[in-house]
């Protein structure tokens, strides 16, 4: 479908994911853009960072009501939102990912939506999938909240398309780094500057990563594919690195050569030590075990369906994408 002069809804659209997505189909796109935001001065710095005129909706996913009034008259959504993190309670976790899903579905059948775009995640896989994992993987529901409730949001997603034809597609991307990305830019520039980062065993363990402008430009070819509903697909830059190369590239954006680097077991207990530090104190643990997981595993991603089927190809490579990536940092004064 053509979804220039159509009626967008971006939920998540005040975080990393859903602002560059809102940004482009205004922008490049011509598509009427409906953000939501769970307040409104959220919504009001949204409107100020984007050179175009967007709509802003009040909402929050665990209120149905705001929901279907948020996604009247839109003829796609696009779903970014959702609790990524290492941390939180199973009911923070549940609502949001969950919950939230099954109420931005029932809100767009309400509304007939034609097209709907759920944001998942590689995470699906757990944190130790098969080398060359595909998706016709299988799901491991059992590497944390996250794993368990990104399954559980992409259940709710097939349901629907199975039992009701709901025009869906899903799209599981790798860690998403670039400008205002927090998880996999702003934080380990944090921490470096700091001198708070390490590598784990060296950084030997496989970052599959996408820029951020690769991930939208998958998103939006999905939501113009008519022949994809009920789909779902894997979108990294289709390679893999090291931990210690990507990583590295923010530490001589600061300066430094060499990233300090811990055993996996030294890393293991530093990071039990703090997580029952944080039961005691209250005070956020810096790294977890699941964490460590994360950055230790070394499989790699296919993304070959995304290449044939959406005729996806990542435009920017990581030497582009840190260099956009810099100039924004520097431009923030964040470095």
């Amino acid at each position: 479908m053509d979804i220039s002069g159509k009626t967008v809804l971006v939920t998540g659209a005040t975080g990393f994911i859903g602002h560059r997505l809102v940004e482009i189909l205004a922008k490049e796109e011509g598509a009427k853009v409906r953000a939501l935001a769970r307040s409104k001065e959220k919504g009001d710095k949204l409107k100020e960072a984007i050179d175009k005129p967007i709509e802003i909706a009040i909402g929050d996913l665990t209120d149905l009501p705001s929901l279907k009034k948020a996604s009247q008259g839109c003829e796609v959504i696009f779903h970014s939102a959702a609790w990524a993190s290492d941390r939180g309670s199973r009911e923070m976790f549940y609502q949001a990912n969950v919950e939230g899903t099954k109420n931005i579905v029932i809100a767009a059948q309400t509304n007939n939506c034609q097209r709907f775009i759920h944001i998942s995640s590689i995470a699906v896989y757990g944190f130790n999938p098969k080398d060359g994992t595909d998706e016709n993987s299988a799901f491991d529901p059992e590497s944390g909240l996250y794993s368990e409730t990104k399954v559980g949001a992409e259940k709710v997603v097939l349901e629907a398309v199975e039992k009701e034809k709901f025009p869906a597609v899903i799209i599981r991307p790798g860690a998403v780094y670039g400008p205002r990305s927090s998880a996999w830019t702003i934080r380990p520039i944090k921490a470096i500057k700091d001198n708070k980062m390490f590598l784990v065993a060296g950084g030997t363990g496989l970052c599959n990563y996408v820029y951020i402008d690769n991930l939208v430009d998958a998103m939006i070819m999905a939501a113009k594919n008519d022949d994809v509903i009920g789909q779902g697909f894997i979108i990294t830059d289709g390679k893999s690195t090291t931990w210690k190369e990507f990583f590295g590239y923010y530490a001589k954006m600061l300066g430094q050569e060499k990233l300090k680097t811990l055993p996996f077991p030294v890393a293991y207990i530093v990071a039990l030590t703090m997580e029952l530090a944080e039961k005691i104190t209250g005070k956020k643990a810096p790294i977890t075990r699941n964490a460590l997981n994360f950055l230790t595993r070394r499989a790699t991603y296919n993304i070959n369906k995304a290449k044939q089927v959406l005729s996806y190809t990542p435009k920017v490579n990581l030497s582009e994408g840190m260099k956009l990536t810099e100039e924004w940092l520097r431009k923030e004064k964040l470095i």
